[in-house]
């Protein structure tokens, strides 16, 4: 009787434990428009509080220093998601181009495929894309993306309240609780603050160079959408693991169905390939120091749920909340198990 008993505690947590989680679910989804405003404001927060600390260093008052950097940020940004903006519709309309160049390859390779017992129906796969609609879902992630750029405001009203307000956590913690307690969670906050940091800052750092090369060696080589692709370059390099070979991937394709048969793919891959090779196995590392090791398989999951609840930017927070929450569980004796289970 009393194994039974047992039995149903736990068979009622697990059930409250899914019901909790599948309302947080809708409550972030619904949420949506406030949420990814102020995680996004976090994330920039601590990817330029590094660029604060420097200028307070120099003595700049710290209401200037927060000014001139939100100021500085949301200029690039907006200048930034002009262009892409622009970019993207000319990819846009560039599609039947390519789709057609596409088409052309696939005949050719189905004829040099004849003698197979198979045949490549090509009319039958083009027949598959369905050009009008990837056209709508493409302007209308473009079209989504520049509404972000219009709350691009709150974002940094977000930004400056965060940036004011990051000093006074300690006080508040010394006045909430008993000093040996406030003692101890104030050196936990202040780890976690600075991995946190450090994380945010050397990433975002790390996939702005990434990005950069990757556009600029698109330029050398006159392949279209530079920008583009090298803004594609900047938001993979968050993702471990296959992030950077779908970053290589898409760059070469564009190459080899703008200049076919020529040497200019292959170069394009080889810059592309040596550029991330150097940068992944020498600079992150001697940057980042320890590596999160976070589980593709769990990477993957992110990438698909956070995609889910908030779009193309939930797709991009998706990672570095991963990563945060295994800095936090790492930081907590009682949950480091599960940090651990988040690895590789």
């Amino acid at each position: 009787m009393a194994e039974v008993r047992v039995t149903e505690s736990k068979l009622t947590r697990v059930c409250l434990v899914i019901i909790s989680l599948f309302v947080l679910g809708i409550c972030f989804k619904v949420a949506k428009p406030v949420l990814v405003p102020f995680f996004l404001s976090l994330f920039i927060s601590y990817a330029i509080s590094p660029l604060l600390d420097w200028l307070i260093s120099l003595k700049v008052p710290k209401g200037l220093a927060i000014t001139l950097i939100v100021v500085v940020t949301f200029g690039l940004l907006y200048l930034i998601g002009l262009i892409l903006y622009s970019s993207g519709k000319h990819f846009v309309a560039s599609l039947p181009e390519y789709i057609q160049k596409i088409t052309d390859l696939l005949t050719e390779i189905s004829s040099g495929l004849e003698h197979l017992p198979f045949k490549l129906d090509v009319p039958s796969i083009i027949g598959q894309i369905n050009l009008e609609r990837v056209t709508n879902v493409l302007f209308g992630t473009l079209g989504s993306f520049f509404n972000f750029l219009g709350n691009l405001i709150l974002i940094f009203v977000f930004i400056i309240f965060i940036l004011a307000g990051r000093d006074k956590l300690a006080d508040k913690v010394a006045r909430a609780f008993a000093p040996d307690r406030a003692s101890y969670l104030s050196r936990v906050l202040l780890s976690l603050n600075r991995q946190i940091q450090k994380y945010l800052a050397v990433k975002t750092l790390i996939s702005i160079i990434n990005g950069t090369l990757v556009c600029l060696i698109l330029v050398v080589f006159g392949v279209d959408f530079a920008l583009l692709l090298g803004f594609i370059t900047f938001v993979l390099n968050f993702i471990p693991s296959f992030g950077s070979i779908i970053a290589t991937i898409i760059p070469t394709l564009v190459a080899f169905l703008q200049f076919g048969n020529s040497l200019t793919p292959v170069w394009v891959l080889l810059a592309i390939a040596v550029t991330d090779s150097i940068l992944g196995n020498f600079v992150d590392p001697k940057l980042m120091g320890q590596s999160l090791d976070l589980s593709p398989l769990l990477v993957l999951f992110a990438l698909i749920l956070w995609g889910w609840l908030w779009g193309v930017a939930g797709m991009i927070l998706a990672v570095p909340i991963l990563a945060v929450l295994k800095i936090i569980l790492e930081n907590i004796p009682s949950t480091r198990y599960l940090a651990i289970l988040m690895s590789k």
